[in-house]
């Protein structure tokens, strides 16, 4: 698990607004897990802006563990920066991947892999 300095968005913590996981989302990560384990969406620092996004396959959800499906969860810390960011599938044929939208009062970089807090 990371935990990530929070400078001056620390006030922002405790008002959390939840983070949206599109059906087309689920369905891959249910596909993907095939009835075994669970996914979990980090935060670590770097990236081009800031904050990256990882996903990792995990075989057992941590205590502390916020659930935001009932195969997908995070820990607090990373939600509460991830605010209402959207996670969705993008099927393209020649670059299928998870789609990250940032949440509100941020910008991403070019790449669409990492973002940071206004």
């Amino acid at each position: 698990m990371v935990y990530l300095n929070l400078p001056k968005h620390r006030e922002n913590i405790g008002k959390r607004r939840e983070m949206i996981i599109t059906e087309a989302a689920q369905t891959k990560v249910n596909q993907v897990l095939n009835g075994d384990g669970f996914l979990e969406i980090c935060l670590e620092g770097g990236g081009c802006s800031g904050y990256q996004i990882k996903l990792k396959g995990s075989s057992e959800i941590p205590t502390d563990a916020q659930m935001l499906t009932e195969t997908i969860f995070s820990d607090t810390v990373s939600l509460d920066l991830l605010g209402d960011a959207e996670m969705d599938w993008n099927d393209d044929p020649f670059k299928p991947a998870f789609k990250f939208t940032p949440p509100t009062g941020s910008h991403s970089c070019g790449c669409g892999s990492s973002f940071q807090l206004d």
